[in-house]
């Protein structure tokens, strides 16, 4: 009976040890360029083109978004945010004091991730979660 309740323990232990490395994101591959689109909402709402360009080193991404579907310089938004080790990332743009837009997000395999865009004072004001992948 003690052999049983010994195996069930030491097999329930791996388990619950096992569990945050599966909830955990994934580290990106390294040099790899994320592109998506927070697609426009509403008939107000922009579409937003975004590019995430993960560094040669894989600690760091170039976060860049676009204010409506043409990409140019002057629409052209960037930020550049640290990966933590578990393939989170978050960034905030601020003038001042100011937060003007924040982005926050995870990689989901190496090639691709999922990311918040939260705009507060800058383009249309309307944000949304998009999901970027090699194209």
């Amino acid at each position: 009976m003690h052999r049983i309740t010994a195996v069930f323990a030491a097999g329930t232990t791996v388990a619950l040890l096992a569990l945050p490395t599966l909830a955990s994101a994934a580290l990106p591959q390294k040099g790899v360029l994320l592109k998506g689109t927070l697609h426009a909402a509403g008939l107000t709402a922009l579409t937003k083109p975004i590019d995430l360009k993960v560094a040669a080193t894989g600690k760091t991404a170039r976060f860049t978004w676009w204010c409506g579907s043409q990409k140019t310089i002057s629409n052209r938004y960037a930020i550049t945010v640290a990966i933590k080790p578990d393939g989170t990332f978050a960034g905030a743009n601020n003038v001042g004091t100011l937060t003007v837009w924040t982005v926050k997000g995870r990689f989901l395999t190496a090639t691709s991730a999922r990311a918040s865009l939260r705009l507060i004072a800058i383009c249309d004001a309307k944000g949304g979660l998009a999901n970027l992948k090699v194209s």
